[in-house]
């Protein structure tokens, strides 16, 4: 949802729009500051639609979100009443018992957690930095 933690884990910037999605809730996982969505029916949640992503930002973002979370389609519709396909990550079944029953406040967040959010969250580990486009970003090993 915040566009520094986008940059730190794609290295770029994307247009953005809010959106929100319909039936689908955010909790804060268990001892940790971010979020979890899941399905429920009747909940709507607020969040960003980041536009044209491309497939290494995806597979930067698939490696962040890591175990716990999965990427599935959802309809969306913009806060100017535009109704779109979007992927989200939600948590998985088998790790919803991790959610805490705590409704997630991105305000909150973002004025108490994003800073120690963006210092120590380890998941901005597990991304691939390189970009397979980049010839000058292609690392030789041997063994």
């Amino acid at each position: 949802m915040f566009h520094p933690v986008m940059k730190a884990v794609t290295g770029r910037e994307f247009a953005a729009k809010k959106a929100r999605v319909k039936n689908y809730a955010r909790f804060k996982v268990k001892g940790e500051s971010y979020p979890g969505l899941t399905p429920l029916k009747g909940a709507e949640t607020e969040g960003v639609l980041y536009m044209d992503l491309d497939a290494l930002s995806v597979k930067r973002l698939d490696d962040f979100e890591g175990e716990l979370y999965e990427r599935t389609e959802i309809p969306a519709d913009t806060l100017e009443g535009e109704s779109l396909t979007a992927q989200t990550y939600a948590i998985k079944a088998q790790y919803r018992d991790r959610l805490s029953s705590e409704e997630w406040d991105p305000e909150r967040f973002e004025k108490a957690d994003l800073i120690d959010f963006m210092a120590s969250y380890r998941g901005f580990n597990q991304t691939d930095r390189s970009d397979p486009t980049d010839p000058s970003d292609q690392s030789v090993s041997s063994k």
